[in-house]
């Protein structure tokens, strides 16, 4: 059933805000991002399996789509892990700014694979995108934990831009089914390392348990869903603007609570990703038939 466009944008907003929470709650609670990501997919695939059945619903895809699930699942694995290690070697916000250049991968993802190429105004827009990364970047090395964390992050929002291609196009897959099987196959990726792990790593305090359930309710299964219906049904370009909340709201959450330093280059070079992703998505919106 296809919502109403308005209620697509108020859901996006707050699917993007509980998606916000992410970096500093695991800067914060500092646990292994193998870790992370297992509790909070367990808990976003029983809260989605215990919905579906109170509504006597199936979660499973039939077989003939579990490779198009697999794909879409150690995809989303993939990005997570990056992005919790983003944050890990460098900060909350700097992570967040990595990952928003998941407008620009989009453009060129677009370009790939539905054969949308770009104009130069927008290869200008990617080009002003990671010249704001260049501002944030310390040093060039990847020996500078900073630098590794803000690269882990770009590579993260590539990934990130690939998932709402992959669901479009497997679209055909009811958007809970895809939903949770995207969690389930994610939660064994994640599961896979957990026995190679010190025990010191599973040992987890209150702070951290109750910090990984908000993640799990909130900012997994509540908002991931709505995510993945989102960018199903609202295009892409519009989807893209809107999530570029994330990175102001990250960074503000983390000024406020992790007491993260706003330097100007910084915030020069969020200015220049946000810009030049939302300049290139409305330029390609304008372009598209109007029914």
């Amino acid at each position: 059933m296809q919502t109403s466009f308005w209620r697509l944008i108020l859901l996006a907003v707050i699917a993007v805000f509980l998606m916000a929470l992410v970096p500093i709650t695991i800067k914060l609670i500092q646990v292994n991002p193998w870790v992370v990501g297992f509790v909070r997919l367990t808990i976003g695939v029983v809260g989605l399996y215990l919905i579906a059945k109170s509504m006597k619903q199936s979660v499973w895809s039939k077989r003939e789509n579990w490779l198009a699930i697999c794909l879409i699942g150690f995809t989303f694995a993939i990005h997570w892990l990056t992005y919790f290690y983003s944050i890990q070697f460098s900060t909350a916000s700097i992570a967040a700014i990595g990952i928003s250049t998941y407008g620009a991968h989009l453009l060129l993802l677009g370009w790939w694979f539905h054969g949308q190429k770009p104009s130069l105004f927008e290869f200008l827009c990617v080009l002003v995108a990671f010249t704001g990364v260049f501002f944030i970047v310390p040093e060039f090395s990847l020996k500078n934990e900073m630098t590794l964390g803000l690269l882990l992050g770009v590579f993260s929002g590539m990934l990130y831009a690939a998932l709402p291609i992959l669901h479009q196009k497997y679209q055909y897959i009811n958007n809970q089914r895809r939903a949770f099987g995207q969690f389930f196959i994610a939660m064994w990726v994640f599961a896979l390392a957990l026995p190679w792990l010190p025990k010191s790593e599973l040992d987890l305090s209150q702070e951290a348990i109750i910090g990984l359930v908000i993640l799990g309710v909130f900012s997994t299964l509540i908002a991931h869903s709505l995510w993945v219906k989102i960018s199903t049904e609202l295009n892409h370009v519009v989807t893209s603007v809107i999530y570029y909340l994330y990175v102001p709201i990250a960074m503000l959450l983390s000024f406020f609570f992790l007491n993260e330093e706003l330097s100007y280059n910084k915030l020069i070079g969020a200015a220049l990703v946000i810009m030049a992703n939302i300049a290139g998505v409305y330029y390609r919106y304008r372009l598209l038939p109007t029914t």
